[in-house]
């Protein structure tokens, strides 16, 4: 198998750093059409795929990110070079960035066996194609390489630091076809406020049981997430059912209940009452924007009531941060529980003791019907389905 070459090493570490094709490629002074030829040729010699379309951009697979390292550690011993010892008199080498392997091998081959005709049968090449490949390295190193004298070409100390680069490169070119674990991705959404810890729990258990999976986690609204599942940006979604989903095309699996709380600081005056329904309308509330389940519920809750509450929409996709701006303002926040949550409210919050009917919530799940998962997304679902029955177990709740 041939190595990967210098250009294709470069997109490699390019793409990996942007995470943007138009910007690798401005990087490298390159078309994205020509950076995409440099990915794919990559790509077809490893017999791997390296990159993939994702939520934020182009990511690395597993095995890309293997690759991408070690391009990185080529580069990076070039560019070494290029601003240490092969700098000289204010003009700069340019191997990192101009350098074909070609190049450094015609330099190392040169040195190890005393001329250019040896270094052209040693390569497989005529002389004049290595002496022309002696010359390109030279034009990219500011330091002489040879010193030209009757008996030929003797090195200098440039020549000498060329050969260790290439032989250290040369070793990480042979080793990148060898044990790379294709690995696999899992692309989670998170709805806000319910299931967010799970998955960063199950995610914590699949760095043991699956340490070659790349695991990413992407918050965001119902609308914004289901649209990245229908392109493919993600594998699923967890969060608050909608039951029936409004889209089609969407699985649902329920996996367990939360219940729809109200929490205020635990020194608001709503705590001492009244609580009946007139005086609840009374407070001033934060919740959730229009068209998500827990203001359709706050909104049937208070149907009956006129005025209608004093409400500000908040959309935030962090619980933490939800639970905090409640503890700070003057506000009454309605959000969905599990058991084992509410018992631990962070210090200074408090859930106000009203009895809420039809308040269960149902989390879980919601895919792509029909289409069956990935195996990283499989395995995904099996640690996530094994962390839910840890904690609604007998045992658990128990305790």
């Amino acid at each position: 198998m041939r190595p990967l070459s210098a250009p294709q090493v470069r997109a490699i570490r390019a793409l990996a750093d942007t995470r943007r094709l138009s910007e690798a490629a401005a990087r490298l002074n390159l078309s994205p059409s020509a950076l995409s030829r440099h990915i794919a040729g990559a790509e077809a010699r490893l017999g791997l795929p390296l990159f993939r379309r994702g939520w934020s951009g182009v990511e690395a697979t597993g095995a890309g990110d293997a690759v991408a390292r070690r391009c990185q550690r080529i580069l990076a011993r070039l560019e070494a070079l290029d601003a240490g010892p092969l700098a000289e008199g204010g003009r700069p080498s340019r191997l990192a960035s101009h350098a074909r392997w070609r190049h450094l091998r015609a330099v190392a081959e040169t040195l190890r066996c005393g001329s250019v005709s040896g270094a052209a049968a040693a390569m497989g090449l005529s002389q004049p194609a290595v002496s022309q490949a002696l010359a390109e390295a030279a034009a990219h190193v500011a330091p002489p390489l040879f010193q030209r004298r009757r008996e030929g070409l003797a090195p200098l100390p440039a020549a000498h630091l060329v050969a260790a680069a290439w032989a250290a490169i040369a070793a990480d070119l042979a080793a990148l076809p060898l044990n790379l674990d294709p690995g696999g991705r899992v692309a989670v959404g998170m709805l806000p406020f319910s299931g967010q810890a799970l998955v960063i729990e199950t995610f914590a258990a699949l760095t043991q049981t699956h340490p070659g999976l790349q695991l990413v986690a992407i918050p965001g609204s119902y609308a914004t997430l289901g649209q990245s599942l229908i392109r493919g940006e993600i594998d699923l979604f967890v969060g608050t059912l909608r039951r029936p989903s409004p889209q089609p095309a969407f699985a649902e699996e329920a996996l367990y209940e939360e219940t729809y709380t109200m929490i205020a600081r635990a020194d608001h005056p709503c705590h001492a009452g009244p609580r009946d329904r007139a005086a609840l309308a009374r407070l001033r509330w934060s919740v959730a924007p229009h068209g998500t389940p827990v203001r359709r519920w706050f909104e049937a809750f208070f149907a009956d009531c006129a005025p209608p509450p004093q409400t500000q929409p908040c959309e935030f996709f962090s619980f933490a941060n939800a639970e905090q701006m409640i503890l700070h303002s003057e506000s009454v926040g309605l959000l969905s529980y599990a058991p084992e949550a509410l018992r631990a409210l962070p210090a200074g919050l408090r859930a106000l003791d009203v009895a809420l009917p039809e308040a269960a919530v149902p989390i879980g799940v919601t895919t792509l019907a029909g289409q069956p998962p990935s195996p990283a997304a499989a395995a995904f679902l099996e640690a996530l389905r094994a962390r839910v029955a840890a904690r609604i177990s007998p045992a658990s709740c128990a305790g």
